[in-house]
């Protein structure tokens, strides 16, 4: 029974191959990834964040195996998967425990999981088990894509929606939502894969609480946003209501998905084209409700996201002076330009 399962998985891995493959197909040059694995991930799979005491994330691992099938490089993705799936997966559920310290003896303070790291996980596993024809991949995305919507899945009024983590973001009178965790390439490929499933109407309750939450009179999105039991969206009282280093990752996403002409996008673009013609670089947050800006300029990964969803294209910059997060950013950002490059007017999602 399970060899026959086992030629099943494998069948259906490849018989998506062929129309993955084009979407996986590595960015022009793989100077910047070469060097991604040499600065920030170890040789056991674990992938440092520099710019915050070398601790992991589920959300690093994730974006380094995006980053690993882009580039074909199987090897890699085995040290990552194998180091996440050990070191981070929750004994109660498929899903991850979302940061590791290396230092002291808990090395897992807190053993909460966050949604865009399972979410990133789930895709790359996806992707990888694909491009690789390995059923094991295309199995375990399966069982964490199962487990987001038996343990995220939340209901306020109208909007259906997926919780940040499973412990301390819904509350009776609403939940928290963090729209940089809606990894729209992720979801259409969710509910491409089964669709059948709750995830094509999770996609699309998701894109519309993107196109419903932005705010101030800039009208952008914000970095955490509350929920109210009627579905009501607000800034969240508890963190300061900025479009930054969270939320620059919803234009990343709303472009990599084939949705850079979505409405939600005009008032992002508005923002980064009004530094344009003055020749200075964008803050690196506003405050939606103040005005107030950052006192120093996005860094080249958020800058990059800029050129992505302006232009369609990424920056050409090296990621030699740069932290994990820039250079995370800057990296999938030319993954996102490729694979949008890749695939035809009719593959745009609505």
């Amino acid at each position: 029974m399970a060899s026959r399962r086992s030629a099943l998985l494998l069948i259906a891995a490849l018989g998506f191959q062929a129309v993955t493959m084009s979407a996986c197909a590595a960015p022009s040059s793989p100077k910047n990834w070469t060097a991604y694995k040499s600065r920030f991930v170890l040789p056991e799979g674990r992938v440092v964040d520099t710019g915050n005491g070398n601790v992991s994330h589920s959300e690093g691992q994730g974006f380094a195996m995006i980053m690993a099938t882009a580039y074909d490089d199987p090897d890699t993705f085995k040290k990552l998967w194998s180091w996440t799936d050990k070191t981070l997966s929750r004994p109660d559920t498929r899903l991850f425990r979302w940061r590791y310290v290396p230092t002291g003896d808990l090395h897992i303070p807190d053993p909460n999981n966050a949604l865009d790291g399972d979410m990133l996980i789930a895709w790359a596993l996806l992707r990888g088990g694909e491009r690789w024809g390995r059923p094991e991949y295309v199995q375990a995305s399966a069982e964490i894509r199962k487990a987001i919507l038996a343990k995220l899945l939340v209901r306020q009024g109208d909007r259906t929606l997926l919780a940040p983590g499973i412990d301390g973001f819904v509350r009776p009178d609403g939940m928290i939502f963090n729209p940089s965790y809606a990894v729209m390439p992720a979801l259409d490929a969710f509910a491409a894969r089964e669709p059948r499933s709750p995830w094509l109407g999770v996609r699309d309750q998701t894109l519309r609480a993107l196109r419903d939450a932005r705010f101030g009179t800039v009208d952008l999105p914000v970095d955490w946003v509350r929920v109210d039991s009627a579905g009501g969206m607000w800034t969240d009282p508890d963190r300061p209501p900025r479009f930054g280093f969270d939320a620059v990752r919803v234009p990343l996403y709303l472009y990599w998905s084939g949705r850079g002409g979505d409405a939600a996008l005009d008032p992002v673009k508005r923002w980064w084209s009004s530094f344009r013609p003055t020749g200075k670089p964008a803050p690196a947050w506003i405050d939606v409700r103040t005005g107030e800006v950052a006192p120093f300029a996005a860094s080249v990964g958020m800058a990059s996201v800029a050129d992505l969803v302006l232009t369609g294209r990424a920056a050409t910059a090296s990621i030699d002076n740069e932290d994990y997060y820039s250079s995370s950013l800057l990296i999938l950002t030319q993954i996102a330009a490729q694979e949008r490059r890749e695939r035809p007017a009719s593959a745009r999602k609505p």
